[in-house]
């Protein structure tokens, strides 16, 4: 199976011109089967803006549901949605034939008063692609091991961020510790540029191993996509002859 990351600089706040952009980036990959974009690709990840990036919601879900198609791929991403009175960071999972799940981001990035803008989630869906069991993930979600904990028996973790060059190095370090303790494969997609906080990100992208090896990476700060193998079967010899996961604690998530 093959994964591409689309590691990207966002136009703040510029849903149709995000659009387009994304849109010139997927003619350009061909022959995969996983497309993944960062978090809020349409907009940056903005707060004060989301009443103004919301209204677009539709349009990103159509437009989603045409990249899967015309690439046959599924794709993946968050954006700003509305629904019921509340705002949440929502990751799309965009299936060939107009299927569509989601999952809504879990921890919110208090230090930046996510909190204030953003109704939490508190369900973790696993989509199933091609045999592969894929669990979805939001930036600040990557720090807590327990949400990401393997107890559904996911083959790999999806992290889509955006994610400050600051602090690029905990963003190494612990998509490399998700993979190896969750024994599965790890896609960590961020973006690159300045936003319109004057924030800074690195992009640092990749596509990680079971066993803690970087299999593909994109090169810090630039606009680009890579693309990865990934095989499940030998994931799942791996998982026979070493396995961790059998000796994994019991427990339960309070609400």
């Amino acid at each position: 199976m093959k994964v591409a990351i689309v590691q990207a600089r966002l136009e703040w706040e510029n849903v149709p011109l995000n659009l387009k952009l994304f849109n010139k980036r997927m003619s350009d990959i061909n022959g995969v089967d996983i497309i993944v974009l960062p978090e809020m690709f349409s907009s940056g990840f903005t707060m004060t803006g989301k009443d103004q990036v919301a209204p677009f919601h539709e349009a990103v879900y159509r437009c989603m549901q045409d990249w899967a198609d015309e690439k046959d791929a599924l794709v993946m991403g968050s954006t700003i949605y509305f629904e019921d009175g509340h705002y949440f960071n929502r990751l799309l999972a965009a299936f060939p034939g107009g299927k569509v799940l989601h999952y809504d981001k879990r921890h919110r990035f208090t230090m930046g008063h996510e909190d204030e803008h953003f109704t939490a989630g508190h369900e973790l869906p696993v989509f199933e692609y091609k045999g592969m069991k894929i669990a979805p993930f939001i930036c600040y979600d990557l720090r807590f091991p327990v949400w990401s904990r393997n107890t559904s028996g996911y083959d790999m973790a999806v992290y889509v961020a955006n994610w400050p060059e600051a602090r690029r190095e905990p963003w190494q370090i612990l998509l490399k510790a998700r993979a190896i303790e969750n024994q599965c494969y790890v896609v960590g997609v961020n973006c690159v540029g300045e936003d319109g906080n004057g924030l800074q990100y690195s992009g640092d992208s990749m596509v990680i191993s079971p066993r803690g090896e970087v299999l593909v990476a994109c090169e810090p700060y630039a606009d680009e996509v890579q693309v990865a193998d990934v095989d499940l079967g030998a994931l799942e010899g791996f998982r026979e002859k070493f396995p961790v996961l059998e000796d994994r604690d019991e427990f339960t998530i309070d609400e």
